[in-house]
């Protein structure tokens, strides 16, 4: 059994909102990235993907797990860190200047895809937490043909088809999936496992196999470009009620809101 993991590179949430806080993030005098150098990390629901991967081939089946990523040579940090995990293969289509553009992330991913050749199971996570579109996953089961089945939290394989289990708002939900098929995994699935320091000594090791658009037949171009990136400005003040008496507090508290229209 053939496992695709589509994985994406993003700048760490958590990085953009510390230098935000201290008003150190800046875009360059393009306007379309940022300036101020904040780490790059995978993609946390790409993360989960690798371990419903993983999972199954706990569960004892004969897996091939292949991380797939588009992007320059940074990417390949991305892909050491799918290896040190527990891929078996991981391959880098090389795009470094590619536009934020999910359908044509979607036309890159299909034909890597098709020219492994042999997929059954392609994982990805939900959506991405620099653009939360989730819209890849949806434009390359549409592209490749394969059946498609959105935030899930357990996969299992039973009698050639996959069993699997979905995060809903009205609770757990059950379906049958035939492969080829393309599934979203959620962070319901839970905390991914740590890589191994064997792991990574053997990622660093195995390099990306990196294809060009023009072995992948894929042209140049998308159909969306980014024109501005900017940084909202915040702005805020904060008022302290003082005293020792909670009931006093509060009478004051409901007139400054009524005051202010807020009541």
């Amino acid at each position: 059994m053939h496992i695709v993991i589509c994985a994406k590179q993003v700048i760490d949430p958590d990085g953009v909102n510390s230098y935000a806080l201290w008003g150190q993030l800046e875009v360059d005098e393009s306007g379309r990235a940022f300036s101020t150098e904040l780490p790059l990390i995978i993609n946390a629901y790409d993360d989960q993907a690798i371990e419903a991967a993983l999972r199954l081939r706990d569960d004892g089946h004969d897996v091939t797990i292949t991380a797939l990523s588009a992007g320059g040579e940074d990417v390949n940090q991305l892909l050491r860190h799918c290896k040190a995990m527990g891929c078996d293969e991981i391959v880098r289509v090389d795009d470094p200047d590619g536009p934020p553009d999910a359908f044509r992330t979607a036309r890159l991913l299909a034909a890597a895809i098709r020219d492994l050749g042999d997929v059954d199971l392609v994982l990805c996570g939900r959506q991405s937490s620099d653009y939360d579109q989730g819209t890849t996953p949806a434009a390359l089961a549409e592209m490749l043909g394969y059946a498609y089945v959105t935030v899930a939290f357990d996969v299992r394989v039973e009698d050639e088809r996959l069993r699997i289990k979905r995060a809903t708002p009205l609770g757990e939900e059950q379906v049958l999936a035939s492969m080829p098929t393309v599934v979203t995994i959620s962070n319901e699935l839970g905390i991914p496992r740590y890589p191994t320091g064997r792991g990574m000594i053997a990622a660093r090791r195995h390099p990306a196999t990196v294809k060009t658009l023009e072995e992948l037949g894929v042209e140049e171009g998308g159909g969306a470009e980014l024109l501005e990136l900017y940084i909202h400005e915040v702005a805020g003040e904060c008022e302290f009620i003082e005293g020792d008496d909670p009931a006093a507090q509060a009478a004051e508290l409901l007139s400054k809101l009524e005051a202010e229209g807020v009541l």
